[in-house]
């Protein structure tokens, strides 16, 4: 079976490595179609993978097609009860034309597209509006039983649109993927439906069909692939050789852990503010505080120099070295706990077991509360919420002495966030096996592992979410 995956960047192939590599050990050929490169990430080094650019849709009508997803795309944050409406709307409006943004600020436009029958009426446009050929000629080239896009969603150039609906009108099973946790509540929307959406949990099932309108019968639910690797890893290392590795001696530690430049741009105030809360709430004995800062947002930790502070430039979780996850997972498995304003880092942390502390306050609200996905955090009641920095200082204080009071919960998060399916079962195994059943029934397919969710593989029932009408 030949599986096609298209991707915005190439980026997009790094959450699905494990997939991937769980398709070629099923014995299926890979091509990994993408939009702009990174330097820096390499092709699997695996029999069956094939990597290639993506062609860009240059004809007239499939740039018209664009400015009209764009509009669509902030349609989707006039919606009421939208649980981020201000995340990247700007963005989104620097992309457009001046014309075009200058009605949107008009009432009757605004009335308009923010509805759910806008998009219902957009989705008829791109189904009655011819293919790309360019993207058609490469789809016939390549051949594929099945194509995977993700995340379908991107702002500022939505193309994945026109791949999805050329795959359709030549008759090739399409599905969605949707790579990250806020994926839907801080991008655009799908604009032609495809036949398969993935999601991994209930909780995004439930913004894909509120959000989107995605149809709950083609929602299937798989977990999250890209965290398969830290529930098979054990500690490499000792505390002593993570500590040695920092220009540390042996001693306790406690992990932050950035956010992205879109949550917020310079956290450094942070870090050292709570490194002198940390002195005076211990004195003698006061815990290091490792910096781990996000991979987008590395620059404002490049000049930092504070009493207890180390500041971790490995940033592994990032590169393609097999070494560099275990060096990230030593780190969280060593730390007495992990701070961290509002950052998919938690979700790591989670699965390696670290008791996981933020701050909730006016201060830190905007990057939190305006974000949909941090909800999901909140619900999950895993987080030791503190009110400012001496009251962080005192929580690890507490968790130093040997309190954990949020073990049960993180537990329970990681069963129905990360992993619904089953804490044993791998996520890449769930997405795989779906594939191999979205393909073309003539497509020769190695056997399927049978590792779907129950009623998975039918249709996705949302009812306990609400969803649906």
């Amino acid at each position: 079976m030949k599986v096609l995956m298209i991707g915005q960047h190439s980026g997009v192939f790094r959450d699905l490595d494990s997939v991937v590599r769980e398709l070629c050990r099923r014995g299926h050929q890979v091509v990994l179609l993408h939009g702009t490169p990174l330097d820096h990430l390499e092709v699997p080094d695996l029999t069956g993978v094939m990597r290639r650019e993506r062609s860009e849709p240059s004809e007239a009508w499939q740039r018209r097609l664009r400015v009209g997803r764009q509009v669509i795309n902030r349609g989707i944050y006039w919606r009421k009860a939208h649980p981020s409406p201000e995340r990247v709307v700007a963005s989104i409006e620097n992309h457009l034309p001046d014309d075009v943004r200058a009605k949107m600020q008009t009432p009757l436009w605004r009335s308009a597209i923010g509805t759910r029958a806008a998009l219902r009426v957009w989705r008829w446009v791109e189904a009655a509006s011819p293919a790309s050929p360019i993207v058609g000629s490469l789809l016939k080239q390549i051949d594929p039983d099945v194509m995977l896009v993700s995340p379908t969603i991107w702002p500022k150039d939505p193309v994945e649109a026109d791949y999805l609906h050329a795959g359709r009108t030549l008759g090739i099973p399409t599905i969605v993927y949707a790579n990250c946790w806020d994926d839907l509540t801080s991008r655009g929307t799908v604009h032609v439906l495809p036949d398969v959406y993935l999601a991994w949990n209930e909780a995004i099932a439930h913004e894909a069909v509120e959000i989107h309108d995605i149809p709950a019968s083609t929602i299937r639910i798989t977990g999250a692939p890209h965290l398969d690797t830290f529930f098979s890893l054990r500690p490499r290392r000792t505390r002593a050789d993570v500590c040695a590795s920092l220009g540390r001696p042996d001693a306790p530690y406690m992990v932050f852990l950035g956010s992205p430049r879109t949550i917020w741009d310079d956290e450094s105030f942070m870090v050292k503010a709570m490194a002198d809360a940390l002195a005076c709430a211990f004195g003698t004995g006061t815990p290091a505080l490792i910096v781990r800062p996000h991979p987008t947002n590395a620059a404002p930790f490049n000049a930092l120099a504070h009493q207890g502070v180390v500041v971790d430039r490995n940033l592994g979780d990032q590169a393609d070295s097999p070494v560099s996850p275990h060096e990230y997972f030593d780190l969280l498995a060593h730390a007495t706990c992990v701070f961290g304003v509002n950052t998919p880092a938690f979700l790591e942390a989670v699965v390696v077991d670290r008791p996981c502390l933020t701050i909730v306050s006016e201060t830190y609200w905007p990057a939190q509360g305006r974000t949909g996905h941090f909800r999901h955090l909140l619900k999950g009641a895993f987080l030791d919420i503190c009110r400012d920095m001496n009251d962080v200082a005192a929580c690890v204080r507490r968790i130093a002495d040997g309190a954990d009071d949020r073990a049960v919960h993180r537990r329970a998060f990681t069963r129905w966030f990360i992993r619904p399916c089953g804490l044993d079962i791998a996520a890449s195994d769930v997405v795989a096996s779906v594939i191999e059943t979205a393909a073309r029934p003539n497509a020769e397919r190695a056997p399927m592992s049978a590792v779907a969710c129950q009623d998975n593989l039918p249709g996705l029932s949302l009812a306990s979410e609400g969803i649906g009408r």
